[in-house]
């Protein structure tokens, strides 16, 4: 609801204002008009391509071209960056026209979209989690789609992130004699992400703090695992003899 009032102000003030663009628009047909804004979006020029848009959108909502042209709004956005509009722009065309001929690009961007706002490990990952989810709708949708190899990849990467921040969060634990907590943390890595990047390394973490602990059962079972599910990783050399590395 706020973008559509956001397009009205727009709208308003253009009119309002006088704006020196606007007796210009006035004298073009929709053809000329949507033209014009797609000239503008390959000129890089964003801003200018969400008026056009956006004025292009409201007056000819039944143009045979009309979803095409609110895809590009969302390509006006993306292009300067502003993710969550865009976003929002590419999720309403494609719940709008979910068997339309832009449907399937349109979630993609969005998976894009929050693929780009997804913050370094350390920090929140809220917009990381939003792109998987998007990514792996996509893939639920478009199972054989142009882009379902591209969402799997980004998912992928993504869920990296996700098991890397739990690992991270197990080693200060670790480090700091506190085993029991790291414990939870490199658990967390095996049961959500247990074919990720970081699946050997909480193995590794989860044998040493058990081993720590006096937990020796657990510790052997953790070290077969290691070994049958990771045999040519580093951490699985670490664990082939009987004492392992101090960390």
């Amino acid at each position: 609801m706020r973008l559509l009032a956001k397009r009205f102000r727009v709208l308003a003030l253009a009119v309002l204002c006088g704006c020196a663009s606007a007796p210009r628009f006035s004298q073009m047909d929709a053809d000329q008009l949507l033209q014009y804004g797609l000239d503008r979006l390959a000129a890089g020029k964003w801003d200018e391509t969400t008026r056009v848009l956006e004025q292009f959108t409201f007056q000819y909502p039944t143009h045979a071209r009309y979803q095409e042209a609110r895809y590009r709004l969302g390509d006006a956005h993306f292009g300067k960056k502003e993710y969550l509009i865009a976003a929002a722009e590419y999720a309403r065309l494609a719940d709008d026209f979910p068997a339309g001929e832009w449907a399937e690009d349109a979630r993609f961007k969005v998976c894009e979209s929050y693929y780009r706002l997804s913050p370094q490990p350390q920090l929140d990952q809220e917009y990381t989690r939003t792109a998987i989810d998007h990514c792996r709708s996509l893939v639920a949708y478009f199972p054989d789609g142009e882009f379902t190899a591209g969402a799997r990849t980004m998912a992928t990467e993504l869920e990296n992130k996700l098991a890397r921040k739990e690992l991270q969060v197990g080693e200060h634990y670790y480090k700091r004699g506190a085993y029991d907590s790291a414990i939870v943390y490199f658990e967390k890595v095996l049961g959500g992400y247990p074919s990720s990047s970081s699946a050997a390394p909480a193995l590794l973490g989860l044998y040493r703090s058990y081993d720590r602990i006096g937990w020796r059962e657990e510790a052997r079972q953790t070290r077969e695992r290691l070994l049958r599910d990771f045999p040519d990783s580093v951490e699985a050399r670490l664990v082939g003899g009987s004492v392992v590395p101090p960390s």
